[in-house]
C-alpha cells in the first residue's frame, strides 16, 4: 500500500511539474508575442525593394551551384548580367536604404567586371564560347583587345602547324627558265602562308557567325565546326572547357 502511495505521489508530482513547465513557456511566449511590434509600411517597402536588389545575386548563386561544369566564359557574361539586371531593378526603387544599397552593389560589379575583362584566359574562353563571344563584354575597348589578343593566339596555332618551308633553289643549280607568272605566283604563295593574315580571317568569320542559343552545347558546336575554323578550335580545347578533348 504504501508502495502504490509513494508511486501515485511521484506521477503527481512529475504532472504538477510538467503542467507547471507548460504554463511558463506559454507565459513566454505570450511575452515574446507582445514584444513583438509590426513592420511599418515605409519598413515593408525597405523590405521588399532590398529582396528585389538582391534577387539576381541569389539566382546566379543558385543557377552556378546547381551546374555539374561550369565554364570560365560564363564568368565575365555573369557579371555583365548582374550589371544589367541592377539597373533594371533601379527603375522600381524608392527607399533610400534599397537605393544605398544598389549604388554600392553596382559599383562592386563594374569594378570587378573591369579586373576580369583584362584577364586573358577569361576573355579568350568568352569569345570562344560560340553563345556568348563579344556579348559578354560591358567595355567595348576591352572587348577589342580581348579580339585582338584571339588573334594573335590564332596566329601562333597557324605558325605551329604550318609545315616547314621549302629550301630555296641553290646557287649551283641551273638558272631557272624564265616565267611570266612567277611574282604572282610568289605574292599568292605568301599571302597564303600569312599566319597573321589567316588568323584575322578565320577570327572575323567566326564572330560574324550568328551566336548559338544559350541551352546548346558549346561542345557540340565545336565538334560540327573542327575543319570550318581549325586553329580556333585548338584554341577552344584549350580554353572553353577543362574536359573538352575527353568530350570530343
Amino acid at each position: 500500500m504504501e508502495v502504490q502511495q509513494a508511486v501515485a505521489i511521484q506521477h503527481y508530482s512529475q504532472r504538477k511539474a510538467c503542467s507547471s513547465a507548460a504554463a511558463d513557456g506559454t507565459a513566454h511566449l505570450e511575452t515574446y508575442q507582445r514584444d513583438l511590434t509590426p513592420l511599418t509600411a515605409d519598413e515593408c517597402d525597405i523590405v521588399r525593394e532590398t529582396l528585389l536588389v538582391v534577387a539576381p545575386f541569389h539566382q546566379a548563386t543558385v543557377e552556378l551551384s546547381e551546374e555539374r561544369r561550369v565554364s570560365e566564359s560564363k564568368v565575365i557574361l555573369m557579371m555583365k548580367m548582374l550589371y544589367c539586371a541592377l539597373e533594371r531593378n533601379s527603375l522600381h526603387l524608392h527607399t533610400q536604404a534599397a537605393t544605398h544599397l544598389h549604388d554600392q552593389l553596382r559599383r562592386r560589379v563594374t569594378d570587378t567586371a573591369s579586373n576580369l575583362e583584362s584577364l586573358s584566359v577569361l576573355t579568350l574562353s568568352t569569345l570562344l564560347d560560340p553563345r556568348f563571344k563579344t556579348l559578354g563584354f560591358r567595355s567595348s575597348s576591352k572587348c577589342s583587345e580581348a579580339v585582338n589578343r584571339l588573334k594573335v593566339e590564332c596566329a601562333a596555332v597557324i605558325a605551329r602547324t604550318t609545315s616547314e618551308p621549302q629550301p630555296g633553289p641553290s646557287s649551283e643549280q641551273s638558272p631557272v627558265p624564265e616565267n611570266l607568272w612567277q611574282w604572282l605566283d610568289e605574292e599568292v604563295g605568301r599571302q597564303t602562308n600569312n599566319a597573321t593574315a589567316d588568323s584575322i580571317i578565320e577570327v572575323q568569320r567566326y564572330l560574324a557567325e550568328r551566336s548559338i542559343p544559350r541551352s546548346e552545347d558549346p561542345l557540340t558546336y565545336w565538334g560540327n565546326r573542327r575543319t570550318s575554323y581549325p586553329n580556333l578550335f585548338h584554341l577552344a580545347l584549350q580554353f572553353v572547357y577543362p574536359s573538352f578533348i575527353c568530350a570530343l
